[in-house]
């Protein structure tokens, strides 16, 4: 049985900054620790003391302040937590546990790599920020260069070549992975080491591209053991065009297609931006025979469904009850309850005091972005107006 979370014993996640820290579901969280630097080999992280440290935590039944938010917060509210799903995936690893030593040093080398290969991205998101896309810069001036701290730096491609014949899973999210010159530079040395048919590939990506700088990107994962994506989309027509700055509904559901027999999921932030238009999107994936999981947002919380008005909460329940009613026999169990964890999550917490918050910031950027959200979203005039 794995105690706490298996992440410590499988994973090396480089973020954005610069920075190593334990995943990036606890990545933004004021307590986050930093492990390590990409000044630092990456041999030397997967020791340093802090990582250590929570390795120990874990083992004694401690929890890490960063990991109460985005895990065990989540799990006290009915929702299924990012540690749960990867206690199952990665489990056959739970006797790594106990070949931690007494200061938590572990003499074996991560298997699950994650590199952000800086923040370097076509779209700029409501729920996402400069620090992950190079697309928000327009609304925020005092940004000027992009964040890459991987793709050109001596120290990491020096020392990653000790770790890469034990590596089981690579992991490329953004930015946007599909757009980042990092990305293709540790594909191509998987290849060229001949590891890359022992190696499963996996993205979170928008999904726009196919093809970027001559880089055919099926035909360089044809080298690989697997491929699985998860496409970025929640929401329906014009609702995710505003959600996502950049997206275009037909480029997507067109790769969509072509890209078909590696999607896993179709993955979706569940928000106040999302929460209305999913049952669309769920419908067009289930005449696609195309699955869905969506993760409840908590940052920014101001978009978080847990802020809407009670009378509204009980819109969003009628909803759902009866797309399942309706529609349920196209689900799967886990869809199913996926649903049914957005909604206990929504209940379980009043957050209305975050709405004047979550106002001051739609009108910011749609006054930047010409756009206006009750035009998009006229459902929510009722009580956006009242705020």
């Amino acid at each position: 049985m794995i105690k706490g979370c298996i992440l410590p014993w499988v994973h090396l996640f480089g973020t954005i900054d610069g920075s190593y820290k334990i995943c990036c579901f606890s990545e933004y969280d004021k307590n986050s620790t930093v492990l390590g630097t990409s000044n630092q080999k990456p041999t030397e992280v997967w020791n340093s003391s802090s990582l250590k440290t929570i390795r120990k935590q874990f083992l004694n039944g401690e929890i890490p302040l960063e990991c109460k938010a985005p895990c065990y917060d989540k799990e006290a509210l009915g929702d299924q937590s990012p540690r749960q799903n990867k206690n199952i995936y990665f489990g056959k690893f739970a006797k790594l546990q106990s070949l931690t030593r007494e200061d938590g040093h572990l003499s074996t080398k991560p298997i699950f790599l994650d590199i952000r290969f800086g923040n370097i991205c076509n779209f700029k998101c409501r729920m996402c920020g400069p620090g992950s896309s190079t697309s928000w810069y327009s609304d925020n001036p005092v940004f000027r260069k992009p964040i890459d701290n991987y793709t050109n730096n001596p120290v990491f491609w020096d020392d990653i070549p000790n770790i890469l014949p034990y590596v089981e899973e690579v992991y490329f999210a953004g930015g946007e992975p599909f757009v980042q010159d990092g990305h293709y530079k540790l594909i191509n040395l998987l290849i060229e080491k001949d590891y890359a048919n022992k190696i499963n590939l996996s993205y979170n990506t928008n999904l726009s591209f196919t093809v970027y700088k001559n880089n055919d990107i099926k035909n360089l994962w044809s080298n690989f053991k697997s491929v699985r994506v998860w496409p970025s989309c929640e929401g329906f027509g014009k609702q995710v065009e505003y959600s996502r700055k950049g997206f275009q509904w037909d480029i997507f559901s067109k790769n969509c297609i072509f890209f078909k027999d590696f999607i896993q999921e179709i993955s979706s932030v569940i928000n106040i931006y999302s929460i209305l238009s999913m049952p669309d999107l769920i419908l067009w994936l289930k005449t696609n025979n195309l699955s869905f999981w969506g993760t409840t947002q908590i940052n920014p919380e101001y978009q978080s469904i847990t802020i809407l008005p009670n009378d509204f909460k009980k819109i969003i329940n009628k909803l759902y009850h009866k797309f399942l009613k309706t529609h349920g026999d196209k689900l799967n169990d886990s869809e199913v309850n996926n649903i049914l964890n957005w909604l206990s999550f929504m209940n379980a917490k009043d957050d209305s005091h975050l709405l004047p918050t979550f106002k001051k910031m739609t009108e910011k950027y749609d006054k930047t972005r010409n756009e206006s959200f009750l035009n998009v979203f006229p459902e929510y005039k009722k009580w956006y107006e009242t705020i």
